[in-house]
């Protein structure tokens, strides 16, 4: 196999042609940079992979040649690294400003700014935080949302695989990562490891899938404590986000000495409430140009969280947006309560 730093910068160019740049090469090169270069050469290299682009395609949307994309990507870049980050930030500018308007943006609240201080806390001060609460409260949306507005090489969100065993935790990991996952397990470990820096966000959403359904099993633990492995080599911020089974066995469960390790490395707990405030509710109201709710629509919104949670609700909400959209009229409380009326039809229920 050909060493990749011994390659000339146009030959390596025409091999990154045909192999993708791994992240973990991308992210060790760029970790001694400044915070704004290494967070837009990451970001461009995300873009790269995820868009399935070549080296070439990718250095016409800069106005640099393919070899100099290598030679970034790689940390072999000998020029003005501000100018080509410049092209790089403008470019996604240009993408922003491009992509707007094409999906509700993310709704602020109350719950929201919460969990936000957490994650900023978490990395601020290097250590681990917990997240716990019920499922459809809004942890994901607000986690994803954080990592969204700080993935510039700074915020990694991972969601817990179904079962919680280590191997697929690493290739999901992998994938986040940009690194080939046909590697041996130790190997993936070694590359996902140095992945990562001191300047750098973990976060690990729907954890308790890790926990034993049976209190007796180590197995799926083992993702946990190589979380805690990650985090004592890398001192990254980490946040576990997870139902209050999680919660329960890091207390007092079967696994309790196991999860104890990780646990002394906290910086806090953050407990979610089972409901969102009604600041909250009239927040997401407003966010659809509707005034706080009141009579029926008042009704409607508190029995459908007491009985199917805020997702159902916020679908809700979008489903009766865009018939209004549709009918080219502001929204209002009606379309709400006729969308529901829609819903349960379908549903073949009587409200």
């Amino acid at each position: 196999m050909t060493d990749a730093s011994k390659l000339t910068p146009a030959v390596a160019a025409m091999a990154d042609a045909r192999t993708k740049i791994p992240g973990d090469m991308v992210n060790h090169a760029t970790q001694d940079l400044p915070d704004n270069q290494r967070s837009a050469i990451r970001r461009l290299h995300a873009h790269y992979v995820e868009n399935d682009l070549t080296i070439e395609e990718t250095a016409k949307l800069i106005g640099y040649t393919g070899a100099v994309v290598s030679q970034l990507f790689r940390g072999k870049y000998d020029g003005a690294l501000d100018n080509v980050v410049k092209e790089i930030e403008s470019f996604f500018d240009l993408l922003e400003r491009r992509n707007q308007g094409r999906a509700l943006a993310f709704i602020e609240t109350q719950l929201t700014r919460r969990i936000w201080n957490v994650c900023s806390a978490t990395l601020e001060f290097q250590k681990i935080a917990f997240i716990f609460g019920d499922t459809q409260v809004g942890k994901t949306a607000a986690l994803k949302a954080y990592a969204a507005a700080h993935n510039h090489g700074s915020t990694i969100y991972v969601s817990m695989p179904t079962g919680g065993a280590l191997g697929p935790f690493l290739n999901k990991m992998a994938e986040v990562l940009r690194i080939p996952q046909n590697l041996n397990s130790s190997k993936l470990r070694e590359r996902i490891i140095r992945s990562f820096d001191d300047r750098m966000l973990l976060i690990v959403d729907e954890a308790h899938r890790c926990i034993p359904d049976t209190g007796n099993s180590r197995h799926p633990v083992q993702t946990i404590e190589f979380i805690r492995e990650l985090f004592d080599e890398t001192q990254c911020g980490v946040v576990i986000c997870a139902t209050n089974v999680f919660r329960d066995a890091m207390d007092a469960g079967g696994v309790s000495k196991i999860l104890r390790q990780i646990k002394r490395r906290r910086l806090c707990a953050l407990q979610l409430p089972t409901a969102p405030t009604p600041n909250d509710l009239n927040t997401f109201a407003a966010a659809y140009g509707l005034p706080a709710s009141s009579g029926a629509a008042r009704e409607l919104e508190r029995r459908m969280i007491d009985d199917e949670a805020l997702g159902r609700w916020l679908l809700l909400l979008r489903m009766a947006s865009k018939v209004a959209s549709q009918r080219k009229r502001p929204m209002s409380w009606n379309d709400v309560i006729s969308a529901h009326a829609g819903l349960s039809d379908l549903e073949g229920k009587k409200y």
